[in-house]
């Protein structure tokens, strides 16, 4: 972790005597953050909050920092799936499928409840990578995939946006715990709500495909 803070402080020296390239940092720590799992989200979230700020604003830099980070996040994550689907993903499926365990949750991912899948992929403290490479084991369509990888990573980021910006994660790493706790009862809260709504003919939430 000290290596990655020495590294992203580099790069946002180097960002502000070239600010040209604010967004496509912007663009790529995100991105990279999808593909490898140690990565952590809310510190990335923090750090173009606070470079795309001091640059552009509170504002511009808030509303940049949501656009640039959603998109590179969803990019990286749609790169893996449809590379892991079109080249490995039959061995591993039956190699998961040997496991109880890993049934359950290729079943339930497979499955018509859309709540489910959306409620894991909206946690920032899941590595959404890992749930990424799982999910490109299953036979979930690829418009049903980009909806829920759309939705959970605007989420994810609109939530990391709002609570960095509140406990401002990159000066003090212990404020994370302040922030799970308050994810941990917002998630409460919305999971009580998704499963109000999904036996609701036309919600979003509803039980079909």
């Amino acid at each position: 972790m000290d290596f990655f803070n020495e590294w992203l402080e580099a790069l946002r020296i180097l960002v502000q005597e070239n600010i040209w390239i604010a967004p496509l940092v912007g663009l790529l720590l995100p991105f990279l953050e999808a593909i490898f799992p140690t990565l952590p989200l809310a510190i990335i979230i923090s750090f173009n909050l606070s470079v795309f700020g001091s640059a552009f604003g509170l504002v511009n830099g808030t509303i940049l920092t949501i656009i640039l980070s959603i998109i590179g996040s969803f990019v990286g994550m749609f790169l893996i799936f449809i590379l892991i689907r079109l080249t490995f993903a039959n061995y591993f499926i039956k190699k998961v499928r040997k496991y109880k365990y890993g049934t359950t949750f290729l079943n339930a991912v497979e499955g018509k409840s859309k709540w489910f899948v959306l409620a894991l992929m909206s946690n920032p403290f899941m590595p959404s990578s890992i749930l990424n490479y799982g999910l490109a084991l299953t036979k979930v369509s690829i418009k049903k995939y980009i909806l829920l990888t759309t939705v959970s990573r605007m989420i994810i980021i609109l939530f990391m946006v709002f609570l960095g910006s509140i406990f401002n994660l990159q000066d003090n790493l212990l404020n994370v715990v302040w922030m799970m706790t308050a994810y941990f009862i917002i998630l409460g809260i919305w999971v009580l709500y998704l499963r109000s709504r999904r036996n609701k003919k036309g919600s979003f939430f509803e039980d079909n495909e």
